[in-house]
């Protein structure tokens, strides 16, 4: 016995933890260590007939006799649990506490050892934890954007909000099987080969931005941009992606794209673009190819009499005309004001003559229509075989047209 006493002395001489031996009758301390004395600022006099369960915050101490009678009674060996307690300085912290009955040879409880760790920093550090994870999913699943975390080298996703469900139209169990593939177009250059392929450029690369064409559940396609960021994520490599829904900005990237090369008034090709594409006509050498020169006769009599409002329906009058008699990949574009231009590729001046008389012919039968004059042009044509003959056939064209514009006058003036 002498031996175990003094083993017991020992432990808790070099124990890290604040143990005290309790009297198994009315529970108070019999015995403490010195790490008992700093823990709860006391000193060995001072703690020694203390009842143990003063030494705990007030709501606990029921439970705490109801835990130390079972022990005493012999119905349980050892309890354990996480306490509310107090220093002599009202001081409260809470620690790990682990209980254990001593008993004889007989079996019955001769006293308690309780041993005491103080994990209230611990404790904390886990509660700002937690709240920081819970502020980390708010934030995470209240973003306007779809995010989803990505295994860095298979690409498969680990990790998605709630966005991605109203993006994508599956709910976040759906997600966690699919792969890119089936958030993609899934044809080159969207399909999950390309997709992977981004993923390993934000690991090897740093953060990459591409735009994507994405595929909802019921297999809608939409356009999205996507941000890749690679980190790690308990010592995982992981690629975030962030994705947003860029269906309104195409949109507007389209129709200004319509506007820089359309005419706002009669959505005939502007002269920016006809510039353009005459260009790449002569650079492709697509000989013989002819233009047709059209000036919209009597727009300045409709804008001086009617305004401007009737100038500007007969000007897309004039456009409907030539758009609904030229071959579907024939050039029709509106140089401004009342000139009109058609270049026909392919084609040599015996086509383009059979296409102005079929606009004389559209032209008679729309003033015939409406009993009114309203739709005239003077036209003039030209074609050029080699390069050597582009660079006149804008002059000789013109040069045509005005003569079939004097001409016009003549016959109106003696009619």
């Amino acid at each position: 016995m002498h031996d175990a006493r003094q083993q017991l002395a020992a432990i808790m001489d070099i124990s890290r933890e604040a143990i005290l031996i309790l009297d198994s009758r009315d529970f108070t301390v019999y015995v403490a260590n010195h790490r008992a004395e700093k823990l709860f600022c006391c000193t060995d006099r001072e703690l020694k007939g203390k009842p143990f369960y003063e030494l705990v915050s007030a709501h606990q101490v029921a439970g705490l006799k109801m835990l130390l009678e079972e022990l005493a009674a012999g119905r349980s060996p050892t309890k354990q649990a996480t306490q509310h307690f107090y220093r002599k300085d009202k001081v409260d912290f809470r620690g790990d506490m682990v209980i254990r009955s001593l008993t004889d040879a007989a079996g019955d409880c001769q006293g308690m050892m309780v041993s005491i760790k103080d994990v209230t920093e611990r404790l904390a550090a886990e509660e700002q934890l937690k709240r920081m994870e819970k502020n980390y999913w708010e934030i995470f699943n209240s973003t306007n954007d779809a995010l989803f975390v990505h295994d860095a080298y298979t690409g498969a996703i680990l990790e998605a909000n709630k966005t991605v469900e109203t993006l994508y139209g599956y709910s976040r169990e759906e997600v966690f099987v699919k792969n890119l593939q089936d958030l993609s177009a899934g044809v080159a250059p969207y399909s999950l080969n390309e997709g992977i392929a981004q993923i390993r450029k934000a690991v090897e690369g740093g953060p990459q931005t591409c735009e994507w064409l994405s595929k909802k559940k019921d297999g809608e396609l939409f356009w999205t941009e996507i941000t890749m960021i690679a980190s790690r994520i308990g010592g995982e490599g992981r690629v975030l992606a962030v994705v947003r829904d860029i269906g309104d900005r195409k949109e507007m990237e389209r129709h200004l794209q319509y506007l820089s090369a359309h005419d706002s008034l009669t959505g005939l090709y502007n002269r920016m673009y006809f510039e353009a594409e005459f260009k790449r006509i002569v650079d492709e050498k697509a000989y013989p190819f002819s233009i047709i020169v059209a000036d919209l006769d009597g727009l300045k009599q409709v804008n001086d009499s009617l305004g401007h409002v009737a100038g500007d329906e007969l000007i897309k009058s004039a456009a409907s005309l030539l758009s609904h008699v030229v071959r579907g990949d024939d050039l029709v574009a509106r140089l401004g004001g009342d000139e009109f231009i058609i270049v026909l590729t392919e084609t040599d001046e015996e086509a383009a003559q059979m296409l102005m008389e079929r606009i004389r012919a559209v032209e008679r039968s729309m003033q015939a229509g409406d009993g009114s004059e309203r739709v005239r042009f003077s036209l003039g044509s030209a074609t050029a075989r080699s390069a050597g003959e582009v660079g006149d056939v804008f002059s000789l064209a013109d040069a045509r047209m005005y003569e079939d514009k004097a001409q016009r006058k003549r016959q109106k003036s003696t009619a």
